[in-house]
């Protein structure tokens, strides 16, 4: 795929599952759903004059209108300043342009010189694409429960007591007859304790959850499709960085 100086980049996708994938990379790398738009085709009209009004050349346009209506998905990114971007994530999928068989040169398409067309092979690789989703591991309760404890308390209490004591008499005459009975009481207070039980607030516990960052290794296998060459009888290869056989 190349990229030009116009902000739509288009990419063909030999799958619509490629294409959503393109498109699913895309909006998580922060490209919104009014940026995008992709293209089926499902009978009708081709799609070339919508190519034309989007700034791609006569040329251009036929070859995407040839390959849409040959079945494959055709993706649209309108990306002013951040061409390269969706440019890398459109190949990372699988997605290819009008380089195929046209080459651009300062933004305007020329008619490939080569006299025999080029077979392109296309190498896929797997990436791994991490997901998070919160479950539940565990659970804290927070309940009450009644715990009995003896408690002595000491508390100060007075009672009285009678006291008698012998006094001489003052030796004057008593008008009072001798043998009438006389009775006198004095009575006697003593304090008791009483208790009572009344409920006090002594303290009080929260219960709450705060949210604790860490970091969790994954490691998985992931595959890779590499070019490898067979030869069969003396041929001379120019350009070649691809392991033989």
């Amino acid at each position: 795929m190349t990229t030009t100086n116009r902000p739509t980049v288009v990419g063909l996708f030999q799958s619509e599952m490629e294409a959503q994938q393109a498109m699913n990379d895309l909006q998580q790398s922060g490209f919104s759903n009014d940026q995008i738009r992709y293209s089926v085709h499902r009978g009708g009209t081709g799609i070339r004059d919508q190519l034309m009004g989007l700034g791609l050349t006569g040329q251009e346009a036929s070859y995407y209108n040839q390959e849409f209506e040959a079945g494959r998905t055709v993706v649209f990114v309108n990306a002013p300043g951040q061409q390269q971007e969706a440019f890398d994530i459109l190949r990372r999928n699988g997605g290819y342009d009008a380089s195929t068989g046209v080459t651009q040169t300062s933004g305007t398409a020329n008619q490939s010189t080569d006299t025999d067309p080029e077979q392109r092979m296309q190498l896929r690789e797997e990436q791994l694409r991490v997901g998070k989703q919160a479950v539940q591991t565990g659970e804290v309760g927070l309940r009450k429960e009644m715990v009995s404890e003896q408690q002595t308390v000491d508390v100060p209490v007075t009672h009285e007591e009678v006291v008698i004591e012998r006094r001489p008499g003052s030796g004057q005459p008593s008008d009072t007859p001798i043998g009438e009975e006389e009775t006198y009481r004095v009575p006697v207070l003593e304090e008791q304790v009483s208790v009572q039980k009344q409920p006090v607030a002594r303290e009080e516990i929260a219960l709450g959850k705060r949210q604790v960052q860490d970091t969790q290794q994954v490691s998985e296998t992931v595959r890779r499709e590499e070019a490898r060459i067979e030869r069969k009888g003396d041929v001379n290869i120019q350009g070649n960085d691809i392991e033989g056989e």
